[in-house]
């Protein structure tokens, strides 16, 4: 196979004041001194990706030597500008090229035909416990990215007022379980990921002791489930056993909370955040009687930028792209001003 060289594609490049700068976002960019060099090399590599070809029209048209030529494009490759490609292999873009260029662009690799980040992503089982609102949304976006095994455990049916929120269902699966119309749906999003829907409602640690068995190795577990409110707790007693990664997902009215991403060889959820679970049990009947009716105020604007923010994190950990800005950290968007804090 022939060897290209190319500009990573996600740059822009403008020139301004002396300077080429090659521009990914609105903080960072790599910048050189414009002239004939920067104009020469990006206008070679525009007409031709032939490695061969680019070093010889360098030593045309900048009056340097072979050797001289390789040095530079070493340096931009060095510098993160070209990356090298296999000049032969003729395709489309594949589903995920996008997502590989975003990976790309936040842990940089000069030969993007090396790296395993969309292996990893396949390789990956994640079990989402309740397919409400920001269960839907993180469905959505584990099968749009590739995630090879998803499992969604639900006990309830699709009702008229879950379609202001929960976007994977449709008036025509009113009434219809909520399990077999997710996996359907997401089954037509993705058919080369492996979808699995169980119905059942887990009541007790047992129960999710149980189901993780039964279903296991699951490598993350994503805690979007309205009830119970002690499920993040069985998580955290349960993770060490089945080895996974868990991560909880919710919001109080329009406060958005997002995290923590924690497991086995992270502080358990009791040792950084204070649990409810006392003064829930300790509350007298009356008062529970109205918690046990408590309806959440809820839009699909607002579960998708919880779920979406959790599932890309989730998806930095996968992938080792960057640290999770939620190990043992969580989240709090309030959704009425857009202040983001750690709490």
């Amino acid at each position: 196979m022939s060897k290209g060289i190319r500009i990573k594609s996600y740059y822009h490049i403008l020139e301004k004041d002396g300077v080429v700068s090659f521009i990914k976002t609105l903080d960072e960019s790599i910048r050189i001194p414009s002239g004939k060099m920067a104009d020469t090399i990006i206008d070679v590599v525009q007409k031709t990706t032939d490695y061969n070809l680019v070093c010889m029209n360098l030593c045309h048209e900048l009056n340097i030597t072979n050797h001289e030529s390789e040095l530079l494009i070493g340096k931009f490759l060095e510098l993160g500008i070209l990356e090298w490609f296999e000049i032969n292999i003729q395709h489309e873009p594949d589903r995920y090229h996008r997502q590989q260029l975003l990976f790309d662009s936040i842990a940089p690799n000069t030969d993007p035909s090396v790296n395993n980040y969309q292996k990893k992503i396949s390789d990956t089982h994640v079990m989402i416990l309740g397919i409400g609102g920001i269960g839907n949304y993180m469905a959505m976006a584990f099968a749009a990215a590739g995630v090879g095994k998803i499992t969604i455990v639900d006990f309830d049916v699709v009702e008229l007022s879950n379609l202001n929120r929960q976007i994977l269902f449709k008036e025509s699966d009113i009434g219809k379980s909520k399990v077999k119309s997710a996996v359907e749906h997401l089954g037509s999003l993705n058919n080369t990921i492996q979808l699995k829907g169980i119905e059942t409602k887990v009541s007790s640690q047992s129960e999710l002791d149980k189901l993780l068995e039964a279903n296991g190795p699951v490598n993350y577990l994503v805690l979007s489930a309205d009830h119970p409110p002690h499920l993040v707790l069985w998580a955290s007693a349960l993770c060490t056993k089945h080895q996974f990664q868990y991560v909880k997902c919710g919001y109080m009215v329009y406060q958005g909370l997002v995290g923590p991403l924690l497991g086995p060889q992270t502080k358990s959820y009791e040792e950084l955040f204070e649990s409810w679970k006392p003064m829930i049990e300790a509350q007298p009947q009356h008062f529970k009687a109205h918690n046990d009716s408590y309806i959440a105020p809820s839009m699909a604007a607002t579960n998708a930028i919880l779920a979406n923010i959790a599932a890309l994190e989730i998806i930095k950990d996968i992938t080792g792209i960057a640290a999770s800005a939620l190990k043992e950290k969580r989240l709090l968007v309030d959704l009425k001003t857009m202040e983001i804090s750690f709490g």
